[in-house]
């Protein structure tokens, strides 16, 4: 069994192997709970270690949520509510400048660089992943509240993505346009590693010689910051 889980702190997330000599991955956020489902090949049996690719993930995940506070919301989706005249009068006293949702700044730090000295935790193992807010931190707690819109505040997720995954074709991993779901460019970036096994087992000479895997993992990365 692996266990993934892309959360701001409020989530839960499994990941499962199924079939034989197929892989297949869950990963579900909530409270909106949605969730990215992928299937692989039997190939995915060939990789022992996620870390390297869960690295990667980590990677896309921060730069997608830098854009989604940046934009207030609206590269993934509808844009944040505004403010109350009242709390805007008094956050443009004592905090001018910030965006809505970024007060000290907390919860933008840990979704968008994690580690030490945040409340962001990325958590990483050879068949897991846990990366978002730390649980049981103040932080979470905020997070949380902004998700559900709880009390009198509008709901303002801190956390937003589209989950459709898209599977090209192997010579056009890292060719997708602009704009793509964080589903399908998560997706893209396993695939990537599934292609890298596949030559590390020397399956055949033509797949040897047509795919490289670390040109199709720039590609890859190349979309952090795009994805909706």
């Amino acid at each position: 069994m692996a266990g993934l889980s892309l959360s701001p702190g409020m989530s839960s997330a499994r990941g499962r192997l199924g079939g034989r000599g197929a892989a297949g991955f869950v990963l579900e956020m909530e409270p909106d709970a949605r969730d990215i489902q992928m299937g692989f090949s039997r190939w995915a049996s060939k990789v022992d270690n996620w870390g390297p690719a869960f690295k990667d993930v980590v990677e896309l995940f921060h730069k997608h949520e830098k854009r989604h506070f940046r934009t207030s919301g609206r590269s993934t989706g509808k844009k944040f509510e505004k403010l109350s005249k009242k709390y805007k009068a008094w956050k443009s006293k004592h905090y001018p400048g910030r965006q809505i949702l970024v007060l000290r700044g907390a919860l933008r730090s840990a979704l968008i660089h994690g580690g030490s000295g945040t409340d962001g935790i990325a958590k990483i193992t050879r068949d897991s992943l846990v990366v978002g807010v730390r649980p049981g931190t103040k932080t979470a707690v905020y997070a949380r509240a902004h998700s559900l819109g709880e009390g009198f505040m509008p709901k303002r997720p801190p956390v937003r993505f589209d989950p459709t995954v898209h599977t090209p074709a192997l010579n056009q991993v890292g060719h997708i346009g602009a704009k793509i779901p964080l589903g399908s460019a998560i997706a893209q970036i396993f695939q990537v590693y599934i292609v890298k096994a596949r030559k590390d087992a020397h399956a055949d000479k033509l797949f040897a010689d047509r795919y490289d895997w670390r040109k199709m993992r720039r590609g890859v990365m190349r979309l952090g910051g795009k994805t909706k």
